[in-house]
């Protein structure tokens, strides 16, 4: 059974400053948590209370209605920590596995069961007995991972478990998080600044700015309804522009219609767009007009880039014909793959 994590009117200070502030937070026993946000956002630092290594200045964060940072050394074993580094000690990987248990006060031989059980999860068994600090980045990261499977928490913090490996070496390593965690009832928080990883295992996604918690929601109401432009360029839209909405309700880049309609009110809002929602038309006859300032290929698309008083990125097809840079094109834009926000969007 996973932990029950709540965390009420936290602050946190470092060196006199505010760097974390959260009201309320609520995980349920076996839920996964996703905390999305860019470096210096607070997450490591909430994963560090969550751990109960430090205490938060005011407030407080319970595992299983007891606070953390002062729980009794059994609850704070119940607790997972893979890091960014994995920190792996000169020994061989299994006695790194195994270490943990080993506070735990296993016995030999149930801690080298649990550790190869671990490793066998991640497929790094057939790496037990090579000395840890001559581990690929990846082959350690999975290591580090096992280590903390190893002891069946109940609470599983990751930190960027896949920094530093190459796209291919993520992925990989993000299926084989996922079969580990399958059958398991644990609750996990896993802290991110990659959209992509944030989405594709949690339950909740919890966008972290400022050390301040902007919006939590499912992955999908995330996607399709962020709250303000923070977030959408956070969960990966590629473009997101101030606009105007007029009196009709007609959505105006720079005073020029762009075809979408908008059901805010009459003012300044925030467009969010993927790069999908982007039509060009040789055709003069569309409002919205752009000069096509840069066209490279991308994963299984062209990526198109243009200034039509507000700079955006289209992506269409790889067997469609592309304009050439310098042209004027018409811009239309597929309201369904894009989203209005009140409000203005952030200067960044």
């Amino acid at each position: 059974m996973g932990a029950v994590v709540r965390l009420r009117n936290v602050r946190h200070l470092r060196g006199g400053h505010e760097v974390l502030a959260i009201d309320q937070l609520d995980l349920l026993a076996g839920e996964r948590l996703a905390v999305l946000g860019p470096n210096g956002a607070g997450k490591t630092t909430l994963l560090r209370l969550l751990a109960g290594l430090e205490a938060p200045t005011t407030g407080r964060v319970e595992i299983d209605r007891e606070a953390i940072a002062a729980a009794e050394v059994d609850v704070k074993r119940r607790i997972g920590y893979a890091t960014q580094r994995p920190g792996l000690l000169s020994t061989s990987v299994i006695r790194n596995v195994e270490l943990p248990l080993r506070w735990r006060g296993l016995d030999g031989t149930s801690r080298r069961a649990a550790a190869l059980t671990a490793l066998e999860r991640l497929n790094v068994a057939q790496l037990g007995d090579r000395k840890a600090l001559s581990l690929s980045g990846g082959e350690g990261q999975r290591v580090s991972l096992a280590r903390a499977l190893a002891i069946e928490p109940t609470l599983l913090l990751l930190d960027e478990p896949a920094a530093g490996l190459d796209a291919e070496a993520r992925r990989a390593f993000f299926d084989d998080l996922e079969r580990a965690l399958d059958d398991r009832a644990t609750t996990v928080v896993h802290v991110t600044h990659r959209a992509e990883e944030a989405l594709r295992l949690a339950d909740h996604v919890a966008v972290l700015t400022g050390g301040t918690v902007r919006q939590l929601g499912t992955p999908a109401s995330v996607v399709r309804q962020p709250v303000d432009g923070t977030v959408a360029r956070l969960v990966g839209y590629e473009n997101v522009i101030p606009v105007q909405i007029d009196a009709s309700g007609q959505v105006q880049i720079n005073g020029v219609s762009c075809g979408i309609s908008a059901k805010t009110t009459q003012g300044a809002a925030t467009l969010a767009a993927w790069g999908t929602a982007i039509r060009l038309s040789p055709e003069d006859r569309t409002p919205l007009r752009g000069i096509v300032k840069r066209v490279s290929p991308g994963p299984g698309r062209w990526e198109v880039a243009l200034d039509a008083g507000e700079p955006l990125i289209a992506h269409l097809p790889l067997d469609q014909s592309v304009p050439r840079v310098g042209v004027e094109v018409g811009v239309l834009m597929d309201e369904s793959h894009a989203v209005v926000i009140s409000g203005r969007a952030p200067h960044v």
